[in-house]
């Protein structure tokens, strides 16, 4: 049944949210550790973080932590604790963001019982728009790649519970996990999304390098990357949802919950998912009025403005919110998240 709600956030209790695992948030200690994992589509491998309920030990690290932004702690190398998790496939996207920006989001769902599996894409720098766009099916082949990395490694193996399996994406990681569940971008939609102003959030950076989206070479888009083995997935803020085929959205089978950050009057035409919920039946939609695109970023230090300014990356990332109000974005966020992940996941009886 297609299930469509707007919703500003409905509070979901710890507890609640929690019934699903034996161990309480503020007893589950959150190890990480990176991976250089291969992936087909890549000349150098992919790094990869794997956030998990950690034993005892480790080293105490911080994880994102520069001049502009707050770190998260967590234990760097521990061993990981006993058991089998429901596993998250996490792509924060961003082509040109810093690194680690899904830290927050990484070590809250660890608390709340999930392994996360962070494949991070190799950065773009602010001169390489022309290749851009080969992310948009590079990305989706990289989680997948991952993923079956990891399934081949014994000492992940068993902490991975098969059948319980999700993926979480923010921006183009967004769009990459809607390919990943059945989600085919058009090329002929995709070459006109910047005949609109505001409708690609790529597409003053591909006019500044003259990039031209009907000249260059989008082969890659007859790739199919539906990836069975994923049984649900929460997308934040996607990109390019109009670009995507109508036929291959209503196929989607698995559970979907969309989010838009912002209210109908302040998403970004290039970010309003909503179109989602009327084309994808398994999906529902949601919205934190009180957020921005920016709050699915780290919270920023109290100079972190001023430095961006400073060199010329606009300020917005860090003004958008206060940090108590991003903390709380944060954490309505992971509410949100956690619910839907808890209830695409259940274990079977």
């Amino acid at each position: 049944m297609r299930q469509i709600s707007l919703v500003i956030f409905t509070y979901v209790s710890v507890f609640s949210i929690l019934l699903s695992f034996s161990v309480k948030a503020d007893e589950i200690v959150v190890g990480v550790r990176s991976l250089s994992v291969e992936s087909p589509e890549r000349s150098a491998p992919l790094n990869v973080m794997i956030w998990y309920p950690a034993g005892v030990g480790g080293q105490t690290t911080t994880v994102g932590q520069n001049a502009v932004f707050e770190g998260t702690v967590a234990q760097k190398n521990v061993s990981v604790a006993t058991g089998k998790f429901p596993t998250v496939l996490l792509s924060h996207g961003g082509m040109r963001s810093a690194s680690n920006q899904s830290a927050w989001l990484a070590s809250q769902l660890v608390t709340r019982g999930f392994m996360v599996v962070d494949v991070k894409a190799p950065p773009l720098g602010y001169d390489d728009a022309i290749l851009a766009n080969v992310e948009l099916w590079k990305r989706p082949a990289d989680i997948s790649a991952t993923l079956t990395a990891l399934e081949n490694k014994p000492e992940w193996a068993t902490h991975i519970d098969r059948q319980r399996i999700g993926a979480v994406g923010f921006f183009l990681g967004g769009t990459s996990v809607l390919s990943l569940v059945g989600g085919s971008i058009e090329k002929e939609k995709f070459v006109r999304s910047c005949d609109e102003i505001d409708k690609g959030m790529d597409c003053a950076w591909f006019e500044k390098f003259d990039v031209d989206l009907r000249k260059i070479d989008l082969t890659g888009l007859d790739q199919k990357h539906r990836d069975t083995r994923i049984k649900g997935a929460v997308v934040i803020d996607p990109e390019l949802t109009e670009s995507l085929s109508d036929q291959s959205l209503s196929n989607v089978s698995v559970p979907i919950r969309v989010i838009n950050l912002g209210t109908t009057e302040t998403i970004s035409k290039a970010l309003d998912a909503s179109n989602l919920a009327r084309k994808i039946p398994t999906s529902s939609y949601s919205q934190i009025e009180n957020a921005s695109q920016y709050s699915a970023f780290s919270i920023c230090k109290p100079k972190g403005a001023f430095i961006l300014k400073e060199e010329g990356a606009g300020d917005e990332i860090c003004v958008s919110d206060t940090k108590i109000a991003r903390e709380k974005i944060h954490n309505q966020m992971v509410n949100l998240i956690v619910e839907a992940l808890n209830q695409y996941l259940k274990k079977s009886p």
